[in-house]
């Protein structure tokens, strides 16, 4: 019996993501009160730059980011730090890995736990 890895984007999403960091293209908090989406809108840029067809992301939708071309979608969750080590908010969902027939890639990344000095923009 031979197992067949199935279609995916997350190696070329995470390959995105890695030559960002590694080019300096970093994520960029707008305002003390953005704590997730200046996370999506720098990961959006990783899937915008594989030319990969998503359904966008918005205020309590899940998965934030569902690709078109494969049945996966991907979750993003900044995470303060300092700050939590070993939990997050799952808005209550709970962290299954599919959902309605998609495989979910969960995207942790780090933003300062203290935004002050973007009170002003």
């Amino acid at each position: 019996m031979t197992l067949r890895m199935p279609n995916t984007s997350c190696f070329d999403v995470f390959e995105q993501c890695v030559l960002a960091v590694q080019a300096g293209e970093l994520i960029e908090s707008v305002s003390a009160q953005d704590k997730e989406f200046h996370f999506q809108n720098w990961f959006k840029q990783r899937l915008a730059s594989l030319t990969l067809h998503f359904d966008g992301s918005g205020r309590n939708t899940y998965p934030d980011f569902s690709i078109v071309e494969f049945m996966e979608g991907y979750e993003v969750k900044g995470l303060a730090w300092p700050g939590r080590e070993r939990n997050y908010d799952s808005n209550s969902q709970v962290p299954t890995g599919k959902h309605n027939g998609r495989q979910i890639f969960y995207v942790f990344g780090r933003y300062p736990a203290d935004l002050t000095p973007f009170r002003s923009q």
